[in-house]
């Protein structure tokens, strides 16, 4: 392979990755893959790419926001702190918690992680969809935007989790809004590696959301077609349906 091939392939590869825009403990869990300059020379990057899939669902902790990373790797939260006291009752799910504890101190109703996950963020993309009622009740911003642009919306997406996607589009968020990288919601919808028939559901509440943009483009130049095409033969059966309606 010619050293212009190597770097067109590299850059390629990094933007694909720098594509799914998950926060800095991913780094540390593709550094566990074996021979990624191996499979990078090989043009194999859709291994790769599955491969950080594969470390996403058998190390679900290293993909979340609730560890911070420092020089020395991943540090535990410290749980004494009523900041991370929230999130975490956020993303566990534990809304009795959560009430008592914003009732004590509802200035942290818009508090941010090490990312700029909000509680809201923490309760979508762990499927929560009681917690995300409560939040959006007492005021909790549907449009706060992660490190990364992403808002409640691109978090519920990439995991495929459906009910919440129903709950954010009826609040009138942006269907469309774009992360740093330009992915929208449909985007990490079509590309979710979660359960086959949750992601056709969420990719199917987009499609059906008024003004969805099912051309719209990314920063690497992938249309929703083109990811479809690539990742999920399901999500490419319904993108060509509504393509195609009049």
């Amino acid at each position: 392979m010619s050293n212009s091939t190597d770097h067109n392939l590299n850059a390629s590869t990094s933007n694909e990755v720098n594509d799914m825009e998950i926060d800095d403990n991913v780094k540390i869990a593709v550094e566990t893959i074996d021979d990624v300059d191996a499979i990078i020379e090989e043009d194999e990057v859709d291994i790769l790419l599955e491969q950080i899939r594969d470390q996403k669902k058998t190390n679900p902790g290293m993909f979340v926001s609730g560890w911070e990373v420092d020089e020395d790797g991943i540090i535990e939260r410290d749980m004494t702190d009523p900041k991370e006291q929230i999130l975490s009752a956020a993303e566990e799910g534990d809304l009795d918690r959560l009430k008592a504890l914003l009732l004590n101190r509802p200035d942290l109703l818009q508090i941010r992680d090490h990312d700029g996950y909000t509680p809201l963020h923490r309760a979508a993309y762990n499927n929560h969809a009681d917690v995300c009622r409560y939040l959006l009740s007492i005021g909790a911003d549907p449009e706060a935007r992660t490190e990364n642009g992403w808002t409640v919306l691109h978090s519920a997406a990439c995991w495929a989790n459906y009910e919440i996607v129903g709950v954010l589009l009826s609040h009138g968020v942006d269907v469309n809004s774009r992360s740093e990288g330009g992915l929208t919601p449909l985007h990490l919808a079509i590309n979710s590696s979660e359960d086959v028939e949750k992601q056709r559901i969420t990719v199917k509440y987009l499609l059906d959301a008024p003004g969805v943009d099912m051309a719209a483009v990314t920063g690497a130049g992938d249309t929703p077609l083109m990811l479809a095409r690539r990742a999920s033969p399901q999500a490419l059966e319904l993108l060509e349906y509504y393509l195609k309606r009049p």
